[in-house]
């Protein structure tokens, strides 16, 4: 087996590399073991005590409140006036004035505390109610009541933490001493800024709280429009769990470190998500890194150099002439080498002997092409005058007969639709491809032509495309496909339908005309098959029928003009609907000598040396 030869360019560059890229890694490489680790480990350690300690502070505050909901029930102040409340000894104002004055003494002097209410056991909405942070009673009820009533439904006297529209509540029901009987429940509001005053602002602004299951958060952080952070914080917020004793998480991404720290407490389990952009937390080893940079410019002028002369004297050269050869692989004959003049004398014989090359393939493919093309232009001239002529005589002898018959101003418009079929299939201008606009107009006049004749056993039915009327396709290929419907569909029934759709795909445009009519048996369906082929020993032979050439003439038009993965195909669906449809590209470039063709030409070639021997 024959060894690949390798590049020179990649040679060149591999020396580069041995003699700057090597040592330059392995210098990097040692900085960043040596250095990178020690300093990662002791940010990491700062973030994780700046969690401790905020969560540390936290709970002594929450604990301290906590205690302070627990007090009324080892002072009995509030059970001894509600059983006096239940004696009759007082009234229930008098009642709910001594609760109020309590709960005004002990929370709404206290600045840890925004808000406090108190509910009767039994009854729905709170007898007490006051705030310092302006929240109305309606709001209450309305934003925090609903959340917090599975509390106050059950039967527990602990005191429950929780956080509900970004505030931090405590929810303890109380039960008399004694007896354990329920007389009431109180709900007080934290002032979350006190909670966490010893922590420092700078950590607090980068700081997220949850509580109990974590729905609601405490947020304190002041994020601008597009801040990264809420990625992390979503992240961070799936590994809380409610349940660890003691755990903390981490997750990053190019901007910032998101940490969070979990703690259960006797009431309440806490997590604590803290945000430390990279700059800031990795500021000593970005400065390490950017002294290496500094060095490392050192050695780029060297590099540079050996770039500039690899590119200019053998990289640019090298992608010229690939370049030119691609594009005589694509087809292009006789391209020259594009681009500067070559810089030295061996790339510059190259390129003289390549474009010498070039030029001599493209004169020979040239004459073989050309030949090729009259050769197609007269078989598509030759089909086209194959017309059938029973439509002229036919179409006629009903004029005729409709002059005779009815003597209006009919005739003038068949006689106008006929001279457009007419005049259409003549081609007078000897194109060889249409706007698809002008084929339909031909088809509409036909359609009123035969509408004339068949009366109301004949439908018309039209679903048409319009971003593909300025499609160009060859002429006179839908009027032989409608002419075989009605003969087939519409004259060998009492009535039928004519569809005509136009439609396209991402790679092929569809032309179908669709007919009703009688169900097509096998030994028809092979004789379509045999007409569409062009086999004329299989087609049988019957007399005074024709043997439909309009549609072997479309289909052999259609590949002769776009190849032979393309054409007109004739199938029948349930329900007895004939379909002929004509498959083309979408939006072929006209004349573009394809791949396929330039194969073609080749096995031509062969063949006519093959005969010239």
């Amino acid at each position: 087996m024959k060894k690949k030869t390798k590049s020179l360019n990649k040679k060149i560059l591999l020396f580069l590399i041995l003699c700057w890229g090597v040592p330059v890694t392995v210098f990097f490489a040692f900085t960043t073991f040596s250095y990178h680790q020690r300093i990662v480990e002791k940010a990491e350690g700062l973030m994780e005590e700046e969690l401790y300690n905020a969560a540390s502070f936290a709970s002594i505050r929450i604990g301290d409140a906590i205690t302070l909901c627990q007090r009324p029930s080892y002072e009995k102040t509030w059970e001894v006036a509600w059983k006096d409340y239940e004696r009759g000894s007082c009234t229930r104002t008098e009642y709910l004035q001594e609760v109020n004055a309590s709960l005004k003494g002990k929370f709404y002097l206290d600045e840890r505390f925004n808000m406090y209410a108190y509910y009767c056991y039994g009854y729905e909405n709170p007898e007490c109610f006051s705030s310092r942070t302006g929240i109305s009673y309606h709001s209450y009820l309305t934003e925090i009541q609903p959340a917090i009533e599975d509390i106050m439904e059950g039967d527990s006297s602990y005191a429950f933490v929780r956080v509900v529209e970004g505030r931090m509540f405590i929810i303890r029901n109380l039960y008399t001493t004694a007896d354990y009987e329920r007389y009431g429940t109180l709900v007080v509001e934290l002032n979350k800024y006190k909670i966490f005053q010893d922590v420092s602002q700078d950590i607090r602004e980068n700081m997220v709280v949850c509580i109990g299951n974590g729905q609601d958060v405490l947020d304190f952080t002041h994020r601008a429009e597009g801040d990264t952070r809420e990625k992390l914080q979503s992240q961070l917020a799936q590994k809380y769990d409610g349940v660890s004793r003691r755990r903390i998480d981490r997750v990053a991404n190019r901007e910032y470190n998101g940490y969070l720290y979990q703690e259960q407490y006797d009431n309440y389990h806490t997590g604590i998500i803290l945000f430390a952009r990279r700059r800031d937390l990795y500021a000593s080893l970005y400065e390490f890194y950017s002294i290496v940079a500094m060095l490392l410019v050192l050695f780029v002028p060297f590099f540079c150099y050996g770039a500039w002369f690899l590119r200019r004297h053998i990289q640019i050269p090298i992608e010229q002439i690939i370049a030119a050869s691609k594009k005589m692989e694509d087809g292009e004959m006789g391209v020259r080498v594009e681009g500067r003049e070559m810089p030295n004398l061996e790339f510059q014989y190259m390129k003289e002997g390549f474009e010498s090359m070039s030029a001599q393939v493209k004169y020979l493919f040239d004459y073989v092409y050309e030949e090729k093309l009259v050769r197609k232009d007269a078989q598509i001239q030759a089909l086209q005058a194959q017309i059938n002529p029973h439509f002229l005589n036919n179409t006629l002898e009903m004029m005729n007969w409709q002059a005779r018959m009815s003597g209006d101003t009919v005739v003038p418009k068949m006689i106008e639709a006929l001279g457009t079929v007419l005049d259409y299939r003549m081609n007078r201008a000897d194109v060889r491809e249409i706007h698809l606009s002008q084929e339909l107009q031909c088809v509409n006049a036909y359609f009123y032509i035969m509408s004339m004749r068949f009366g109301q056993r004949l439908r018309i039915e039209r679903d048409i495309d319009e971003e593909l009327l300025e499609l160009m396709v060859p002429p006179l290929i839908l009027q032989p496909l409608v002419e075989n419907a009605i003969v087939h569909g519409v004259e060998a029934m009492a009535n039928g339908t004519i569809g005509l759709k136009v439609y396209h795909d991402s790679c092929c445009i569809y032309l179908e005309v669709r007919n009703t009519g009688k169900e097509i048996t096998e030994e028809t369906r092979q004789k379509i098959q045999a007409i569409l082929e062009g086999n004329e020993a299989q087609i049988p032979k019957e007399p005074g029928r024709h043997t439909s050439i309009g549609i072997q003439n479309v289909n052999r038009r259609i590949r002769l003009v776009y190849g032979e993965s393309y054409g007109l195909t004739i199938t029948q669906e349930q329900g007895k609907e004939t379909i002929s449809r004509i498959t083309i590209p979408y939006r072929k470039e006209p004349e573009q000598k394809t791949a396929e063709e330039r194969e073609s030409v080749e096995e031509e070639l062969k063949n006519m040396a093959r005969l010239n021997k």
